[in-house]
């Protein structure tokens, strides 16, 4: 019987390192030259340009979720550049992929989220999320992780019946909520 470790096993993703177009650099203002393809077994997953951008160095086919910086092409507007031939440009977006190449969040430009290494958690502007289920749990000034869980006290949450420590599952996102009173 296979199983879902033998399909990935089977199916391993890779970057693939690529030369962009010159003439698409001329058009589109790119001066990067790092731009990667996500490959599995030397097939496009898709036709997306990243970039492994920062501190930030996945682990392919072991970590379950991993980031990359994503691209798209964009123009932009009068109060930046009123030069046409300046205005377009390749966008720059932190994107969280899981471990089959599918991507599970893109997030804004500007924005700078946090994957929490082995878990589906992320934080982005300060409030801690699930990357599966899109769940917030809150924003916490104090967080402590243990092996399979992390702690967030959530005392100052709007919501008063959800103030108290939260106590998150590393794996399923699961929560147990410890009030406070």
């Amino acid at each position: 019987m296979e199983t879902s470790l033998d399909i990935i096993k089977d199916n391993l993703l890779s970057f693939s390192k690529i030369t962009v177009n010159p003439d698409y650099c001329k058009a589109w203002n790119i001066r990067s030259t790092d731009f990667i393809l996500l490959t599995r077994n030397g097939e496009v997953v898709r036709d997306t340009l990243y970039r492994i951008g920062g501190l930030n160095h996945p682990e392919l086919n072991k970590d379950k979720y991993f980031m990359l910086l994503k691209h798209e092409e964009a123009f932009y507007p009068d109060n930046i550049t009123k030069i046409v031939k300046d205005k377009p440009y390749l966008a720059s977006m932190w994107c969280i992929l899981d471990i089959y190449g599918n991507e599970k969040i893109v997030f804004k430009p500007f924005q700078h989220p946090y994957l929490k290494k082995d878990s589906c958690l992320y934080t982005v502007d300060g409030k801690y999320y699930n990357i599966e289920t899109g769940e917030c749990y809150g924003s916490s000034s104090h967080a402590i992780t243990s092996k399979e869980f992390m702690f967030l006290n959530n005392e100052f949450e709007k919501d008063k019946s959800k103030r108290g420590v939260l106590k998150v599952n590393l794996i399923d996102g699961s929560t147990e909520l410890f009030p406070s009173y």
